[in-house]
């Protein structure tokens, strides 16, 4: 599928895309400060400001994006109680971006953006029931070496991305009336820059345009979200998990800052799928969610997790 076509698709959007700020990452000013840093001063934590957006596609699908050895490891009855279809698969998509992270109450990490596909409900251990996540590929800023090394450790490849907005987890279109994300591939062979603040010449990479959702029931449950949300973590490194606690209960989640429904289009570029694509009418949730992070676990200690915690039992 071609940038054009996708470009029509999104018509009274294109001044907006057009107009994209590829400016060098920048700290989140509007994200809300990390609620649980003297709570775990000996953990590394922070919040994510995320949408996560699930495009149910065909389980063989699905299978067809997985490595083969993970393409038969699909936990379908573990996603069946979230009224989805075993012969779909929930494809989850989130745009990023990681704040205020702290260890002993001290800065450690810049703010930094990402953008990537996960699988989750893989049956990483063979057992039946533990439920892992797999990544293969995510999106990061060239700027930020730790989060580039970090990733690197479970065996994810990281692809180069410029973010637009570069310092929020997303931007209003001009009309007020979408929320609106990008990222912009480097090309490998590029020997000049596309502006004079911007990368050297980019493809759109990955694109999300949400509308709240105004109906009172989401498609997909928020226990769902939850749920995902605080799966073990791996990669092609699949010997090394990530065990990432995602807070749904804290006082940036709640209250004035609950989660919303959202609802939209998400376009994906190879090497994310075969071939550029956009989905339609794809529900997700918008949220600002504190974490706390153990990284480089030996995942055969994990099993029999199923992806529930604290604050996110689903």
């Amino acid at each position: 599928m071609h940038t054009a076509w996708f470009i029509t698709l999104l018509l009274p959007y294109v001044a907006d895309l057009c107009s994209a700020d590829l400016s060098p990452q920048a700290n989140c000013t509007s994200c809300l400060p990390n609620p649980i840093a003297t709570t775990y001063p000996n953990n590394v934590t922070g919040t994510i400001n995320a949408t996560t957006s699930v495009i149910l596609v065909p389980l063989s699908y699905a299978q067809s994006l997985l490595p083969s050895r993970f393409a038969n490891s699909i936990l379908t009855n573990a996603y069946t109680r979230f009224n989805i279809s075993p012969t779909l698969y929930p494809l989850v998509v989130e745009s990023v971006i990681d704040h205020d992270i702290r260890f002993n109450n001290f800065p450690v990490l810049s703010d930094f953006s990402s953008f990537r596909t996960t699988f989750p409900f893989i049956d990483l251990l063979g057992d039946g029931y533990s439920t892992f996540r797999y990544t293969g590929f995510i999106y990061l800023p060239p700027s930020n070496p730790i989060a580039i090394n970090g990733s690197q450790g479970y065996g994810y490849t990281v692809l180069s991305g410029f973010f637009d907005p570069p310092d929020a987890p997303y931007k209003f279109t001009r009309n007020g009336r979408a929320r609106r994300f990008s990222v912009f591939e480097q090309s490998s062979n590029s020997t000049h820059s596309t502006s004079h603040h911007g990368p050297p010449a980019s493809r759109l990479a990955g694109s999300t345009l949400f509308r709240t959702k105004t109906s009172s029931q989401p498609p997909i449950p928020l226990s769902f979200y939850r749920n995902i949300t605080n799966q073990i973590m791996f990669g092609n490194n699949s010997q090394v998990c990530d065990r990432m606690i995602s807070f749904w209960n804290t006082s940036i989640t709640t209250g004035a800052y609950e989660p919303q429904a959202v609802v939209g289009d998400v376009l994906l570029s190879p090497p994310l799928v075969p071939e550029r694509k956009v989905f339609r009418n794809v529900p997700g949730v918008k949220a600002d969610r504190a974490f706390l992070e153990v990284n480089y676990l030996d995942c055969e200690g994990l099993k029999g997790y199923g992806g529930t915690g604290s604050g996110d039992s689903g």
